[in-house]
């Protein structure tokens, strides 16, 4: 860091497209997740491997080692006198 607590080299930096509320390690990738975006990039490298747009998707469980279940909930197809419902979905990591 220099002194303004900006990162000294570039090569330790990688900027992501969007404000992340979690993250998970899955093989060579990271997943970010954001409130519409989950994004996904290489490790090593940091390129952006892919960027899918998520309806409201917030991370609930992902696992206390690398091969643990990512359980996400996202907002539901129904919204009436009950409330707004939530679909509980699990992502899955094709590992390519």
């Amino acid at each position: 860091m220099d002194h303004a607590g900006r990162p000294a080299r570039t090569s330790y930096y990688t900027q992501w497209e969007r404000k992340a509320s979690a993250y998970a390690r899955r093989g060579p990738h990271l997943l970010l997740l954001s409130l519409g975006y989950i994004e996904v990039r290489n490790i090593d490298t940091g390129r952006l491997a892919q960027m899918a747009e998520v309806n409201e998707m917030r991370l609930l469980r992902s696992g206390l080692t690398e091969p643990g279940m990512l359980v996400a909930a996202m907002i539901g197809d129904t919204e009436d006198d009950g409330g707004r419902t939530e679909k509980i979905v699990e992502l899955l990591y094709s590992g390519n």
